[in-house]
């Protein structure tokens, strides 16, 4: 909650500071009527270089690229590339995608250069991909396991 209110401070703030209307005129405080102006803001263009200024000014042009990647990816690397693989984490600028298949995962290792230029043309510099294959089956079966046993084979004696 408390969260909200800063969000809602800070963009009341610098809505204030955007607009118009609130020039500071003195120490009188007093508030200009501009009702003949044709400088006057609009509100949706308002809203606009507030939300530009507050990303701005909490830093968070970069987290919104990398939101941006995840939510749009199948509009940057294209239909066949989003129904065969998914980016999982991006870390250190490094991207982590997982793959359908392992001939999936080696074709997107071939043409990992080409996805970094497709990413790099929305905005966001990688400094590189890595493609892993799907995830084998694990023969463990519950929280007790044998250090050095032939896996599934040796409880036949």
């Amino acid at each position: 909650m408390s969260n909200q209110r800063d969000l809602a401070r800070a963009l009341l703030a610098s809505a204030r500071r955007h607009s118009h209307r609130f020039r500071k005129e003195g120490s009188s405080g007093r508030r200009e009527n501009l009702e003949n102006d044709e400088t006057q803001s609009v509100g949706p263009q308002l809203i606009n270089e507030s939300l530009s200024a507050l990303i701005a000014d909490q830093g968070w042009g970069e987290h919104l690229k990398i939101g941006d990647l995840f939510t749009r990816w199948d509009e940057i690397v294209g239909a066949d590339i989003a129904q065969n693989a998914k980016p999982m984490r991006l870390t250190d600028g490094k991207l982590l995608i997982e793959a359908r298949s392992t001939a999936w995962a080696t074709q997107l290792r071939l043409m990992s250069d080409d996805l970094k230029r497709r990413i790099a043309a929305e905005g966001l510099e990688l400094n590189g991909i890595e493609v892993v294959g799907p995830r084998s089956p694990s023969w463990r079966r519950g929280g007790w396991t044998v250090k050095g046993g032939r896996g599934p084979r040796d409880t036949y004696g």
